[in-house]
């Protein structure tokens, strides 16, 4: 680098050290344990216990009470005259509804003109529907999404269990179920990503996961990446890709980037830094590596 560009890269990467949560000297700091004067490790130990029944408590007092039953005594029973009640004791038992498909069905009469018959018949539309000529509601097709996504619970395993819910429900409709919804949430992952890259400062890195292929020697299994991309107290965007090619880097962030980019030293992004079309507005930290890099004009 030359006089001035270590100048400034000196300033990008004190800009950096400040705004970084994960690099070194900001990780090393959050990381450290620092002892309290205020109480022992025994006495937070306890307090976090006592946090942790009291949320417990909380959620249990706001479940629902769906079934109420009186259990009056064989003796008030036997001579109901003979006794007056005073007061009575509460026990709860704690239940579970377990899942159960149900149907929805919508009627929508047909009219005519009682008049002149010439008029067509009329009829309200029908419900718009999440999958066009299918019988999922949304209800159903997000209750899979979180069994899926949230749960870790495979579409095969979902639909061996939904045999107990009344109906066994294909995993290839399931499949095209979350290929839909992927659809709709498109929009919203585009504002999220137009957002980052709005953003003065992004953090960026890929990492492997296998996926799911039935023609794949490697026990059914490719290796797959997800480009993750976010910004401190900011949205994260995760991407899937097939692979870790250096082009995605490029897709994923665009030609005009302008801002601080940090990511592990993969070389991907210093290629992306050199190749950038905003140059000097472009500055990437390779925290891994601990370098600067400056985009070319």
């Amino acid at each position: 680098m030359t006089g001035a560009s270590s100048s400034a890269a000196g300033k990008a990467r004190g800009l950096i050290a400040r705004k970084c949560s994960l690099s070194s000297a900001s990780w090393k700091t959050r990381c450290k344990r620092r002892p309290s004067s205020k109480r022992s490790p025994t006495a937070a130990k306890k307090t976090s216990a006592q946090n942790k029944r009291e949320r417990y408590r909380e959620a249990f007092e706001k479940l629902p009470v769906t079934e109420t039953l009186v259990i009056e005594p064989d003796e008030v029973k036997a001579e109901p005259a003979a006794y007056e009640k005073i007061s009575e004791e509460h026990t709860v038992e704690l239940d579970i509804t377990p899942p159960k498909l149900v149907k929805r069905l919508y009627i929508r009469p047909k009219y005519r003109r009682r008049g002149n018959r010439a008029h067509p018949p009329v009829v309200a539309p029908a419900p718009a529907r999440p999958v066009p000529g299918g019988y999922a509601s949304a209800g159903l097709i997000a209750y899979i999404i979180i069994a899926k996504y949230v749960d870790h619970l495979p579409l095969r395993r979902l639909e061996r269990m939904s045999a107990h819910w009344g109906m066994q429900i294909l995993a290839q409709n399931m499949v095209e179920w979350m290929r839909i919804a992927a659809e709709w949430f498109s929009p919203i992952y585009n504002k999220m990503r137009e957002g980052l890259l709005g953003c003065r400062y992004i953090q960026m890195d890929e990492t492997p996961v296998r996926c799911n292929d039935p023609g794949a020697k490697n026990n059914g299994t490719v290796q797959t990446y997800l480009w993750v991309m976010g910004t401190p107290g900011g949205d994260v965007v995760y991407t899937h890709k097939p692979s870790r090619a250096h082009e995605h880097a490029g897709a994923l962030l665009g030609e005009n980037y302008k801002g601080i980019l940090q990511s592990d030293a993969y070389p991907c992004y210093q290629k992306y830094a050199r190749e950038s079309r905003r140059g000097d507005g472009l500055w990437l930290f390779c925290a891994r590596a601990g370098k600067v890099f400056r985009g070319a004009g």
